[in-house]
């Protein structure tokens, strides 16, 4: 999430964490992209040792995991605390509040003084194409014979170990732009689509010659072409398409929104005389 990569912006109290589940030899699950939705891959228990449990509940005829059945039982397990009276180290009671919300499961905190909460996000640890990584259950429209074993591909680690590379201005430029598109009201950018757009822009450019208004606005530009193309790539596999559920409207609205903006900020270095209040209206 946007405090893990250092990006967090606002003191909102909310916070994502994933749940990484490690399956024993998980090294032996077959990993296999899905055919008809790319970035989706399928995982394969026919060469681990499962119990009856396991095959009945979790596994369907071709020994594939399903994900709706992995989501169940970490809500299960989330669930358990559901209405709970839990103490902070201070003594401060705290009433828990559990739900199911899209692709996680929410834990809401409540006290006399504060309330945060956290997103859940269930996660498979497999190797793939010679690496650990995370594969997270999610529906994805496609062939109905493969819809309830979809899984898309991500891989943290390496993200934030990439993301961190860049330093201090990446951080900065990324809060830039994510402020821009939300003063825009471009809800649908979220962090995970700068944090791409970034490690491509550093893959491409040595960023630690640039100064912090070179990398917004290379980003800026990058973020207009991806919209205009329809194709955003998530870097750590390049099959997977982040921007692959915006409708038409959408991508052709974000794209005119950010390209206007683009054009006027472009000029903003060359200006002498350049208020405060001129240039800060584009992100708050």
């Amino acid at each position: 999430g946007s405090a893990f990569h250092g990006v967090r912006m606002y003191d909102n109290d909310e916070y994502d964490v994933m749940i990484e589940l490690e399956f024993r030899n998980y090294m032996q699950i077959l990993v296999r992209p899905d055919q008809h939705r790319p970035g989706m891959v399928h995982l394969c228990f026919k060469q681990l040792d499962c119990n009856h449990l396991m095959e009945d509940t979790l596994l369907d005829h071709r020994w594939y995991l399903k994900h709706e059945e992995i989501r169940d039982v970490i809500y299960s397990i989330l669930n358990d605390n559901h209405d709970r009276l839990v103490r902070n180290g201070n003594m401060d009671a705290y009433r828990l509040h559990c739900e199911p919300r899209g692709t996680c499961f929410t834990i809401t905190a409540t006290s006399v003084n504060r309330q945060f909460s956290i997103d859940f996000v269930p996660a498979i640890k497999v190797r793939f194409v010679g690496v650990d990584l995370q594969v997270v259950p999610k529906s994805v429209p496609g062939p109905k014979r493969s819809s309830g074993c979809t899984f898309q591909v991500q891989n943290i680690r390496d993200e934030l170990y990439l993301f961190e590379g860049g330093g201090v201005m990446i951080q900065q430029a990324v809060m830039l732009l994510k402020a821009l598109c939300e003063s825009k009201n471009l809800r649908k950018i979220r962090f995970y689509h700068l944090v791409s757009l970034t490690l491509w822009l550093m893959d491409r450019d040595d960023i630690k010659e640039y100064s912090l208004e070179y990398i917004f606005l290379n980003l800026l530009y990058d973020l207009c072409e991806a919209l205009e193309d329809n194709s955003l790539p998530y870097y750590l596999y390049e099959e997977l398409d982040l921007i692959s559920d915006f409708k038409p409207h959408e991508l052709t609205e974000y794209a005119a929104v950010l390209k206007k903006a683009y054009m006027t900020l472009k000029t903003y270095p060359y200006q002498e005389n350049l208020s405060y209040e001129r240039c800060s209206w584009h992100f708050f």
